[in-house]
């Protein structure tokens, strides 16, 4: 199998989409800004930015590696949006338009793909209820996760996933 990405903790990363608002003080270090910038993205980082969708040739990327896993009967690693927040509300109506079709998109995707373990991570988790569309039964091939960069984000976000299904 193919490992796409140097992330020791996964074997591939897949971005449905570049861009995010900061929303707390890990942001300020974000490697995901850091590199959109030097390819001059800055403007996706911004709390009311664009969002850089990704073409259609990036979202078969997960089909290719989930017939891979099956071939080879290893379930492979997928960190989803290294390089967004899939739990992103967007302040602007036509942009959050935009991120809520490439979340279903990916909804469907993840359904798509049962030997992908999806690696979603956020900052965002009192949004994820809300967005994905499983309610009390999520895919068995869905992990869960949220950022916490100090003992003030784990107090607040990890009471919040816990009640994650």
């Amino acid at each position: 199998m193919t490992t796409l990405t140097a992330i020791q903790w996964t074997d591939h990363s897949f971005n449905p989409w570049w861009g995010c608002a900061r929303v707390s003080p890990a942001c300020r270090s974000c490697y995901a800004d850091s590199l959109a910038q030097r390819w001059g993205h800055d403007a996706i980082w911004r709390r009311k930015g664009p969002r850089r969708m990704m073409s259609d040739g990036t979202w078969r990327n997960p089909v290719k590696w989930n017939r891979e896993a099956e071939q080879t009967g290893r379930p492979a690693l997928v960190f989803c949006a290294s390089m967004a927040d899939v739990f992103e509300i967007h302040p602007v109506a036509e942009v959050n338009a935009q991120l809520d079709a490439a979340r279903a998109r990916l909804w469907a995707l993840i359904g798509q793909t049962p030997w992908l373990t999806w690696q979603l991570l956020t900052k965002r988790p009192e949004n994820v209820a809300d967005l994905v569309p499983w309610g009390a039964t999520w895919p068995e091939n869905v992990w869960m996760g949220t950022s916490v960069e100090d003992q003030r984000r784990a107090d607040e976000r990890i009471p919040i996933l816990a009640q994650v299904p």
